[in-house]
């Protein structure tokens, strides 16, 4: 018995197929009427709508045949298929393409007609098709109806996968939504924050029965004013940045960095914050860990990261960055925070999307920073990675490709 040989579109096939959701479902009405019209008509005692897979044939329905599947190289079906065009088999027993197939031994198959299920894009999902114990031929009329009915179970998939692409887009766009109200309360609630501190603060300052004229109060004043700006206006930063992101990427300015130095640096700017909430931060950046990059926007990812370790991670905790050169430069951030729970381990990098622990904690912050972390380090050409065990803490792990070693002048 010859082997079929694969269509020429097969990957696209085997993805429209699954597009349609049919294989391994129940039965279903419309399919089962179309095998008992493929048997009344062709007067067959068997009939199928069959569906072929990448290594089998499944049997969506059935009149006249128990088995609910079948090896795809075994298949009748799989030649109609390739072709993608009706196939008519007299008698598969003389036929030498056919000649030791396992329908014929096993259940005294000696007929087969089917026709190809034909989807809008020209790929062949399928047969309709239909056998009999003995030799026979179909009338001209029967070949038509097997393709009419052949193209009406397409039809039936095509709805399916119609229905299945609008109920993926439909909830693409309830996630849209969602993610625009969690977006416009979060960044409402980032802006409203420091702005009513800082309203407050001049207010204060504006008052003549409340206004003090002592310098030392109104420095202070004006420090908690600066640093409620400042705040206002990384929020806006990252906002055009992601905004950036999507329209135009990001742009860097590549030089060849030390990320152990760079690692050591970030530490020295997260320590005070640490010792504030009684942590312990340690830098273990040693060794030097040669790479190209950009300094300033790795320095932006390695303090967003830092500061998040800090943020959650309760007192008397620890947080530690550590740098290697070997296999290729790497940069660990550990702590022993209170972790991410694992439904959000997923979704941390993406835009807007805030963990439930931050929501529990009432932490600031609009859902942007890990986002941009995440561009910054591809835009290196590097990967990062978040590992975390909920109430133990969180790791991030980001590697970046080594500095290539300098041309030789000549042979070694």
């Amino acid at each position: 018995m010859s082997k079929p040989s694969r269509t020429d579109d097969e990957p696209q096939r085997l993805a429209a197929l699954a597009e349609t959701g049919i294989l391994d479902t129940r039965a279903e009405a419309d399919f089962d009427d179309i095998a008992a019209l493929a048997a009344d008509i062709c007067d067959a005692p068997i009939a199928m709508v069959s569906m072929v897979d990448a290594d089998r044939q499944w049997f969506k329905a059935r009149v006249g045949w128990e088995l609910e599947e079948g090896a795809r190289e075994d298949s009748f079906c799989t030649h109609v298929v390739r072709d993608r065009q009706l196939l008519e088999i007299d008698d598969t027993v003389t036929d030498p393409r056919f000649a030791g197939n396992p329908a014929n031994a096993e259940h005294g198959v000696r007929f087969y007609a089917g026709a190809p299920m034909l989807l809008q894009d020209g790929h062949a999902a399928g047969t309709v098709c239909v056998m009999d114990r003995r030799p026979r031929q179909l009338t001209l009329q029967q070949r038509r109806a097997l393709r009419s009915l052949a193209r009406h179970a397409a039809a039936h998939l095509e709805l399916r996968r119609y229905a299945r692409t609008i109920g993926d887009t439909a909830d693409r766009l309830r996630e849209l939504d969602r993610l625009k109200d969690s977006f416009l309360a979060s960044v409402s609630h980032e802006l409203r924050t420091p702005l009513s501190s800082v309203r407050g603060y001049i207010e204060v300052l504006l008052d003549e029965d409340e206004a003090t004229n002592d310098p030392e109060t109104v420095r202070r004043f004006l420090a908690v004013m600066q640093r409620n700006a400042d705040r206002l206006l990384r929020l806006i930063d990252d906002l055009l940045l992601v905004a950036r992101l999507h329209e135009t990427g990001l742009r860097l300015d590549m030089v060849e960095i030390d990320l152990a130095e760079l690692a050591y640096q970030a530490s020295l700017t997260s320590r005070p914050i640490a010792e504030h909430k009684r942590l312990s931060l340690t830098a273990r950046t040693d060794h030097p860990v040669p790479t190209t990059g950009d300094p300033e926007r790795l320095a932006q990812a390695l303090n967003h990261l830092l500061f998040n370790a800090v943020k959650f991670t309760p007192a008397g905790g620890h947080v530690t960055i550590a740098t290697t050169a070997e296999p290729q430069p790497t940069l660990t951030i550990a702590d022993t925070g209170v972790g991410v729970p694992a439904e959000d381990l997923p979704h941390v990098f993406d835009r807007f999307h805030r963990s439930s622990t931050a929501d529990h904690l009432a932490a600031q912050g609009a859902g942007l920073g890990l986002t941009i972390v995440k561009a910054i380090i591809e835009a290196h050409h590097g990967d990062i990675t978040v590992a975390s065990t909920p109430g133990q803490g969180t790791t991030v792990q980001l590697t970046l490709p080594a500095t290539a070693p300098p041309p030789r002048d000549g042979p070694a």
